[in-house]
């Protein structure tokens, strides 16, 4: 069996490369220490004009002092819906170096109840994020004036890491 040994000779190979650049003063970084602050900072961050349109997957990026240190919109869905891709957003807290994040979801419905379905989505985020020591911190149901958070209601001790 001959080997074909071109890739030596020109990089043919991807290089994947991790930075972090903090943009900003760290002391200038909101300190989010409760579902309503949280609540309160995603709602300036929100596309408000489709809170009642289209569900939304957002995440919040924390260092240990609790600093938002950034957010990502993972997804955008339909009416009833959307899709997270948890491996995208573990990849998103580990480059964002998070020590622990907020996970938050509008139902354009206005419902603040968990549905079996984000309870099992959470308890999938919690387990992966666990296996790389990133917490989870809450996880939000928001629309235009209210919230339900795990962490109140206190689904998020209930859920396992198994």
């Amino acid at each position: 069996m001959t080997k074909n040994k071109n890739w030596l000779q020109a990089p043919h190979m991807a290089e994947v490369k991790i930075t972090y650049d903090s943009k900003g003063n760290l002391e200038d970084k909101p300190i989010l220490n409760s579902p309503e602050d949280a609540f309160e900072y995603l709602l300036k961050i929100w596309d408000l004009g489709r809170i009642e349109f289209q569900e939304h997957f957002y995440l919040l990026l924390f260092n240990n002092a609790m600093r938002c240190m950034g957010w990502h919109k993972l997804s955008m869905g339909g009416k009833n819906a959307t899709i997270v891709d948890v491996s995208h957003l573990l990849i998103v807290a580990a480059l964002g170096n998070a020590s622990s994040v907020i996970v938050a979801h509008n139902h354009p419905s206005g419902a603040m109840k968990a549905s079996r379905s984000d309870i099992r989505l959470t308890r999938r985020i919690k387990k992966a994020l666990g296996t790389v020591g990133i917490d989870l911190n809450d996880h939000l149901i928001i629309s235009r004036k209210e919230y339900f958070s795990f962490k109140e209601q206190g689904l998020l001790n209930k859920i396992s890491n198994s």
